[in-house]
């Protein structure tokens, strides 16, 4: 198994696998020059890191929502699963980008954008919910008040 050194913003040089190489079948709005990505971990949680290997200047923090305790109402359509080359839900990873702030009551997500990365291909994909209880912008912190509230 073939490895590759990806220069990162977060953890400097790391060494990844080839065949854990994420390749986007859409860029993401924006950054439609990166199509190859990591995804990797500096600590246990649900909080990921998404590293572009065609420009070492564009990384994303994730956020598993499923793992944070969110439960948002996903319904994946056969064609974003068959896009990414999904035989069963089971192989979709569902992550959103997280938006950090040096004020913690401002750390927040789009939930309505999830990014899509199914674990058999690696192939990756964004898709935008036309759901309108899906926030753009959910502050983490309404999590954690109606936990306490609860």
């Amino acid at each position: 198994m073939a490895t590759v050194v990806v220069q990162t913003q977060i953890k400097g040089a790391i060494e990844v696998d080839e065949e854990n190489i994420i390749e986007f079948i859409e860029p993401l709005l924006g950054f439609e020059k990166n199509i190859r990505y990591i995804i990797f971990q500096t600590e246990e949680g649900p909080v990921y890191w998404l590293q572009s290997l065609d420009d070492v200047g564009v990384s994303f923090c994730l956020l598993s929502p499923f793992s944070a305790g969110l439960d948002p109402d996903y319904e994946i359509s056969g064609k974003d699963a068959k896009d990414i080359a999904a035989e069963k839900t089971e192989d979709i990873a569902v992550y959103t980008v997280l938006i950090l702030d040096n004020d913690p009551s401002k750390v927040r997500t789009n939930l309505r954008a999830p990014i899509l990365i199914c674990s058999q291909s690696n192939k990756a994909k964004q898709v935008v919910f036309n759901n309108g209880n899906l926030p753009v912008q959910y502050y983490l912190r309404q999590e954690e008040q109606s936990k306490e509230d609860g």
